[in-house]
């Protein structure tokens, strides 16, 4: 081969292993060790903020959170960083990205009906957990409203648990200022509070 063109295979070569590793949440690395994954915490940033580990106290969970990431990205994420790991429960979480990009409601409720029709093919037990509001943004409330409320009547007539986060952290404006640290993301009292109610729910289903 032709030297000078070494340097662009290599590059091609280690982008496309970037690439990969960005979109399955560098899997491979997380598969040299052989713990067994009971719980995974599937969402975004708010999700990716977590020490959830240390929050609910056990190794036997993995935080599958992506900063930034809709929920038509954790359709395409699910089966490398979910089901792929055979995990007992999943804990969803997602979509006030979609409503920050301006993706029309009806896709992201699709993508929660995709998501949690791909958990209970494979025997993983979903949990869907409210999207947060944001804090004093009355616009992106009556969009979290709407979802929420279908999400929650969804869940009902398909036998789904259902986690309302924002009746713990949220007051009737949105998002209360003491849990968060930039109007969308939450602190670690909030986090706190998030994990009281996750570990009450495991104790029903495990």
């Amino acid at each position: 081969m032709n030297r000078k063109y070494i340097p662009k295979v290599l590059l091609l070569f280690f982008g496309s292993v970037l690439l990969t590793g960005i979109l399955t949440g560098f899997k491979w690395i997380s598969d040299q060790h052989d713990e067994k994954i009971t719980i995974v915490m599937f969402g975004d940033s708010i999700t990716k903020g977590g020490d959830w580990a240390t929050l609910l106290g056990r190794s036997d969970v993995k935080n599958s959170g992506f900063p930034g990431f809709t929920t038509s990205h954790l359709v395409w994420l699910l089966k490398e960083n979910v089901i792929d790991l055979k995990p007992r429960v999943c804990f969803l979480e997602g979509g006030i990205n979609d409503i920050g990009v301006g993706i029309p409601l009806e896709r992201t409720k699709s993508n929660y009906r995709s998501l949690i029709d791909g958990l209970k093919e494979h025997q993983i037990v979903p949990v869907v957990q409210s999207i947060l509001y944001q804090q004093d943004n009355p616009e992106s409330k009556i969009q979290v409203d709407r979802l929420n409320s279908y999400l929650r009547d969804y869940c009902q007539s398909k036998g789904v648990y259902y986690l309302d986060l924002n009746t713990k952290l949220s007051s009737p404006t949105g998002l209360k200022a003491k849990y968060t640290t930039d109007g969308t993301h939450i602190n670690q009292e909030a986090y706190g509070i998030w994990a009281t109610e996750v570990r009450n729910l495991l104790e029903s289903i495990l």
